[in-house]
């Protein structure tokens, strides 16, 4: 008889069947066969810095000229012009002529004219109210009548005149409609009057062949309440045959 000896004491018999099946090959990473080639085309960019350590200066001949300093730079044009022998001669100058006189006035006499002509200012009348001088004008001071002698004194104010004559419209307005309103009583015809007359006694006839066909036994509610309905319908129509027949002139209100 065999012994066997254990080593590994965490061993189990059953799992030793059950471990995962081995991962497949990974597929390998597509690359580009141009990569390496326009990696080797691609111009490097110049990296960036903090600036110049030393400000570089410019040349004696770019000093700062004027129009060039603070503002809008002048653009620069490299046009250049060419004279050619084929341009027009330069217009001479005409000859030096005599000078228009002007005419001479005397201001004296002007300035003369002028103060003849002028008219003085108004004097405004004042008054003087104490012993000491003291001048105030007489406008607005309540010395002199000034409202009483204004030219629209005792008449109607313009918004008074205004008011009244869009009253006055309005009335007269009213007016115009009232006596020109259609009036509201018609007059029918004759015609008119006999159709009605006739449509009364149809439905009259209508009503007492209804009315003489209920039962002779009222005996219940309905039939009583029914039974005088149809009475008072009867002696309605009654009414009205009577009132048409009666009277040979009928208006209508509308």
């Amino acid at each position: 008889m065999s012994l066997v000896q254990i080593i590994q004491h965490n061993e189990n018999i059953y799992r030793i069947l059950d471990k995962p099946p081995p991962e497949p090959p990974k597929t390998p990473r597509y690359e580009s066969q141009l990569e390496k080639e326009l990696k080797a085309r691609k111009i490097p960019q110049l990296r960036r810095t903090f600036g110049y350590a030393e400000t570089p200066l410019k040349t004696p001949d770019k000093f700062l000229k004027k129009g060039q300093g603070i503002g809008q730079p002048v653009k620069e044009s490299d046009h250049k012009c060419y004279v050619t022998g084929n341009l027009p001669p330069v217009p001479k100058r005409p000859p030096p002529g005599k000078k228009p006189e002007k005419p001479k006035v005397n201001f004296r006499v002007v300035n003369i004219k002028k103060a003849i002509k002028t008219k003085p200012k108004p004097v405004e009348p004042r008054l003087v109210d104490t012993r000491d001088g003291h001048i105030k004008k007489i406008k607005g001071s309540g010395e002199v009548p000034e409202y009483c002698l204004r030219p629209d004194f005792g008449q109607m104010p313009a918004y008074l005149v205004k008011r009244n004559r869009r009253i006055q419209k309005a009335i007269d307005k009213f007016k115009y409609a009232e006596e020109h309103k259609e009036s509201l009583c018609k007059l029918i015809s004759e015609q008119e009057r006999q159709k009605l007359l006739e449509d009364l006694k149809h439905n009259w006839q209508l009503m007492q062949k209804a009315f003489l066909q209920l039962p002779m036994l009222t005996d219940t509610i309905p039939k009583i309440l029914k039974k005088t309905k149809m009475e008072q319908e009867l002696k309605q129509l009654e009414k009205d045959i009577q009132l048409v027949e009666s009277n040979p002139y009928i208006y209508i209100y509308e």
